[in-house]
């Protein structure tokens, strides 16, 4: 699960940072789930994606 407290793309951008770190090859990234989590306060939101990372196999 990847988050962002300013927006949907932030959250999947850094989903995709962490996923290239061990992996390479990556062709797409599919959403599986999201959601907003609002904190405690009530003035801030976060946004979370679950996502699937597809990527080419090397032989």
């Amino acid at each position: 699960m990847a988050t962002s407290d300013k927006n949907w793309a932030e959250a999947v951008k850094a989903a995709y940072d962490e996923a290239k770190k061990s992996l390479r090859g990556i062709r797409n990234i599919q959403i599986v789930e999201s959601d907003v989590k609002v904190k405690e306060d009530q003035d801030k939101l976060i946004y979370r994606v679950r996502v699937q990372v597809n990527f080419q196999i090397e032989r």
